[in-house]
């Protein structure tokens, strides 16, 4: 590894959501793909399916998100990018952003989340640095100078 870049690992006991973020996580991807589902077949005129039938998968799929086992990550920060990789289940998943793509760097009691997506894209992907890591406020003094962070409640 290059001296610019460095990797801080996150356990699995630093980041996990209390059960009622994972209630509310279940009840908005079930609502959302239900929703969804639903305007589609309105829209495309076709014959809607019984209700029982059509919120198998969305309450399978909330299921999955809400109550799958959160296993670690990683943080790697580069001389211009910010990476973050996140292990679910079996799955990783990884989003890299650059320094000039930055949009915006919001700070809560949790910790810092970069993004660089406006609007309801920014769903799409962000990179989170938990508040309990131990070099946070390193990486949040070192994030300060690309973007200004915003500080929530």
């Amino acid at each position: 590894m290059e001296p610019q870049i460095r990797h801080y690992d996150i356990s699995r006991f630093e980041v996990s959501p209390s059960w009622a973020e994972k209630a509310v996580v279940f009840l908005a991807i079930t609502c959302f793909i239900f929703g969804f589902r639903w305007i589609i077949e309105s829209l495309l005129h076709l014959k809607h399916q019984p209700v029982i039938e059509t919120l198998i998968m969305p309450v399978v799929i909330g299921a999955w998100c809400a109550f799958t086992s959160f296993k670690g990550g990683s943080i790697t920060i580069g001389q211009d990018f910010v990476e973050g990789r996140t292990l679910v289940g079996r799955w990783t998943f990884k989003k890299r952003i650059g320094r000039e793509q930055i949009k915006a760097i919001s700070e809560n009691r949790r910790g810092l989340k970069i993004v660089d997506r406006g609007g309801f894209a920014r769903m799409l992907g962000f990179v989170f640095v938990p508040a309990s890591l131990l070099k946070y406020q390193e990486i949040r003094s070192e994030l300060a100078l690309w973007a200004p962070v915003k500080v929530k409640s």
